[in-house]
């Protein structure tokens, strides 16, 4: 996390010096997020980047078939990049992909999408419907999307069920890759439930506000819960040469 920790770092003495008030966190948690679908430039390039990481085995010793993406607290673009990740994995020959909402906290994915949230994966892990009969389509080719369903009363208890890994095996019968979009991992325990039955985790940090211990602290209370985390999306980063120098520099 060593470049990680630098750019956080380089970010939050930026704020200071200029005076940027950390960014505040919206009373509604059903607003979707602002997905740029078919982003060109630094930004597709990025996740494809991300996307060849993810499915080269030689990479990982092992194939990820089943990824969890999270935060450590809400509002910093956990579900952006699992919805572009997920987007640029359903690219790639043609995979079959399918994005669950594990957000109980905020869901936001049927906003996302356009679609119905009646019933998704709570009713699926407690055996009152079938997986297939809950998959939604998104309107993307070969991406699909699994809403969370009724709220539990405690959500980090759904993910502890024997169900899970029958759920698990399922899914990858029916998909190349299954993308979760977790819940903030130091707000609520629901991630760190979640976290030792997937193949991988992507923690992702906001470069202006994630303090670089709560990035730390995500790491260890990830690891501690049995995650296999693979590295660190760093999010929104913004680059603080002055235009002139980078024109001079050559990366303008």
């Amino acid at each position: 996390m060593s470049r990680t920790y630098q750019a956080l770092k380089k970010a939050e003495q930026e704020r200071v010096r200029t005076g940027q008030p950390a960014a505040a966190r919206p009373a509604d948690g059903r607003r979707p997020p602002q997905v740029v679908w078919g982003a060109n430039g630094h930004s597709r390039l990025e996740y494809e980047r991300i996307r060849v990481w993810i499915t080269n085995p030689a990479a990982h010793g092992a194939r990820i078939q089943t990824l969890m993406i999270v935060a450590c607290h809400p509002e910093s673009g956990t579900t952006t990049t699992a919805a572009l990740l997920a987007s640029s994995l359903a690219e790639s020959k043609r995979s079959r992909v399918l994005l669950v909402d594990a957000n109980f906290r905020t869901p936001c994915l049927d906003v996302l999408f356009g679609v119905a949230n009646k019933v998704g994966l709570t009713e699926v892990l407690a055996e009152e419907h079938p997986v297939a009969d809950d998959v939604q389509a998104t309107g993307r080719d070969n991406l699909f999307v699994l809403t969370t369903g009724r709220v539990a009363p405690v959500p980090s208890d759904l993910f502890g069920r024997s169900t899970v890994d029958t759920f698990m095996n399922d899914l990858k019968s029916r998909f190349d890759y299954i993308v979760f979009d977790a819940a903030p991992v130091l707000d609520f325990p629901d991630s760190c439930a979640l976290a030792p039955r997937v193949d991988a985790t992507l923690l992702v940090v906001e470069a202006d506000r994630t303090p670089v211990a709560d990035a730390q602290r995500a790491k260890r209370e990830l690891e501690r819960a049995g995650a296999r985390l693979l590295g660190v999306v760093l999010n929104r980063h913004r680059d603080y040469t002055p235009r002139f120098l980078r024109g001079l520099l050559g990366t303008d």
